[in-house]
């Protein structure tokens, strides 16, 4: 797999329909006990004229987007979890079979493009 390609399949799976899960799951919580929350936020989204729930979606599409672009970030080596000289470093690959395919390292010694770049 191309780094790419998870990129674009991580926005699929992941990010396009992580607000849309997110508000119809604040929309009708589920469960039998709901908190006094989870029912005002239940009542707050269901009021919503469709221009708000709108906007509604678009924030909370930025902020999937951004939690996941700050994920890609971290292991890319963009963004710091470890502070000090000795620390790790990560690796995302994509093993296939005996195919192994290096997608993102935090490690300045294995320079590959960064994924964040590409969300």
């Amino acid at each position: 797999m191309e780094a790419a390609t998870f990129v674009e399949l991580l926005r699929q799976v992941v990010t396009d329909n992580a607000a849309t899960e997110a508000i119809a799951q604040a929309e009708s919580p589920s469960g039998r006990s709901q908190s006094d929350d989870q029912k005002m936020r239940s009542a707050w989204i269901r009021a919503l004229s469709a221009e708000e729930r709108g906007h509604l979606e678009c924030v909370a599409s930025q902020a999937a987007r951004a939690t996941a672009f700050g994920l890609l970030c971290i292991l890319d080596g963009a963004r710091k979890i470890e502070d000090g000289i000795d620390h790790g470093h990560l690796e995302l690959r994509y093993v296939e079979g005996q195919s192994n395919t290096l997608l993102a390292s935090s490690a300045d010694h294995m320079p590959v493009p960064p994924l964040h770049e590409l969300l």
